[in-house]
């Protein structure tokens, strides 16, 4: 470690919360194209002020069409090492306790969305660059910052980057844990539509919930005609959680709320589904029409409380990389007719084309179509590389903690970068907050981090 590089991050934690609430403010969910604009105005906006802020301080920084951004240590020079680190976000959502786009600071934590992921880790990383330079530390090779546009949405920005530009040999990005993980499951990404007919005199009118993909949705609404409050009160007793449904009539349409728990959905288990719990609501009604079977075969795919894939025929797991896990994210239901989206990641065991054929057979028993089916295969990289030993050198050096190899169900910015491994930002035991309301950043662990991203790149680069 460089007592200098550390003390410099140590003497500057003000600026890195100031450069990240300039970030923080900005709601910089991907969004359709606009003109120079490939995932939105704001996007591009975090982008142009984070080249900004890297610009200001001296460093060299290119924008790839509003895409991507580099920011060198040594311009002009090929990287020997690049950090990977976005700054779109997901949606905010509601159960904030504060404006989720302007950063507010309370007992020691920085919230905001996008304060964890990623925004909060691109500064820790920029500032390990920035104590590198200013405590005039001179290394043997360049070190690359890229921060893009589009993780959150599938890494389009990602895909359209390497096209043009080579990634060095040695990747990490710093969205995810430490101390490094090589292992990330596989992941598909889907929907899936039906319909039947509607019209009773009891029927099941709506059903809407979930935001993006990649979480559990804590919120849906819905809405019935032709049922009594005590039958849906019946209703709920019978599937399990009636804590979760408020009820209010509107003449002959009841409005229902369904209130559940976000979470990432690479960690299911931490969130409580409010779209199949409004299904398991459902499964449980007599309908006059077909809307309630309907959504009974709905509940034998996604049962409240099941993420494991079982009653999909898809439950695996194995010693390397655990369990699979399945999320029904999405859900749009009127009249008759919904499209859903999900959310599964695998384990080494399995595979894209294996998990695919199952569902196909499966949904098309239920009456069920597959859609827009995505699938990337797992993620590995030998934890020997000399890379992930100088990774784990680094973290240990800094936090005097034993370093070792994760797996995890999350796909990160390097799930299909050969050799490329996540590092960071979240240390053990950390809370996981990524994508939930009131999203937030110890302070302390955002300056432990720089210290860690510095070390590693003096580690690397200095040979």
């Amino acid at each position: 470690m460089n007592f200098e590089v550390n003390k410099y991050i140590d003497d500057h934690v003000g600026d890195m919360v100031a450069d990240l609430g300039r970030l923080v403010k900005i709601p910089s969910v991907s969004s359709e194209s606009e003109p120079d604009a490939p995932f939105g105005s704001n996007c591009a906006k975090a982008l142009d002020v984070m080249l900004s802020i890297a610009q200001q301080a001296g460093f060299t920084v290119s924008n790839f069409n509003n895409i991507m951004g580099e920011i060198d240590l040594y311009p002009g020079e090929e990287p020997e090492l690049a950090a990977l680190c976005h700054l779109d976000v997901v949606p905010a959502g509601t159960g904030w306790n504060s404006d989720p786009f302007s950063l507010t600071l309370k007992d020691g934590r920085a919230y905001g969305r996008g304060t964890a992921d990623d925004k909060g880790p691109a500064i820790a990383v920029f500032y390990a660059m920035k104590a590198i330079t200013r405590s005039r530390v001179k290394l043997n090779r360049n070190m690359r910052l890229i921060v893009g546009t589009d993780e959150e949405c599938g890494s389009a920005d990602l895909k359209e980057y390497r096209k043009y530009n080579k990634l060095p040999k040695m990747v990490f990005t710093a969205d995810a844990d430490f101390p490094v993980i090589n292992l990330e499951k596989g992941m598909i990404r889907s929907g899936i539509k039906g319909k039947c007919k509607c019209g009773g005199s009891k029927t099941i009118a709506s059903l809407q919930g979930g935001t993006v993909v990649n979480a559990v949705p804590g919120e849906a609404t819905a809405s019935v005609a032709g049922f009594s409050i005590d039958e849906l009160n019946e209703a709920a007793a019978a599937m399990g959680k009636p804590e979760l449904f408020t009820f209010t009539e509107n003449g002959a349409i009841i409005n229902i709320k369904i209130k559940g728990k976000a979470a990432h959905a690479s960690y299911p288990r931490a969130g409580i589904n409010a779209i199949t719990a409004c299904i398991a609501l459902f499964a449980n009604l007599k309908c006059d029409d077909g809307t309630g079977d309907l959504f009974k075969a709905l509940n034998t795919c996604f049962p409240f409380g099941e993420d494991n894939g079982a009653s999909l025929g898809i439950k695996m797991s194995d010693s390397k990389s655990g369990v699979l896990t399945e999320v029904l994210s999405i859900m749009d239901y009127s009249c008759g007719e919904f499209n859903a989206k999900f959310d599964i990641r695998f384990p080494t065991c399995g595979s894209v084309a294996g998990i695919k054929e199952v569902l196909t057979n499966k949904f098309e028993q239920k009456g069920f179509k597959l859609t827009g089916f995505n699938g990337v295969e797992p993620h590995y990289v030998e934890e020997n590389s000399p890379f992930i030993r100088s990774l784990l050198k680094s973290y240990t050096e800094v936090t005097n903690k034993p370093g070792k190899c994760i797996a995890i169900g999350g796909g990160t910015y390097v799930h299909d970068i050969e050799g490329g491994v996540a590092f960071g930002a979240n240390f053990p035991g950390d809370g996981d907050c990524e994508h939930a309301p009131n999203e937030y950043i110890d302070i302390k662990r955002l300056v432990i981090d720089a210290k860690v991203y510095a070390n590693a790149i003096l580690n690397i680069c200095a040979q």
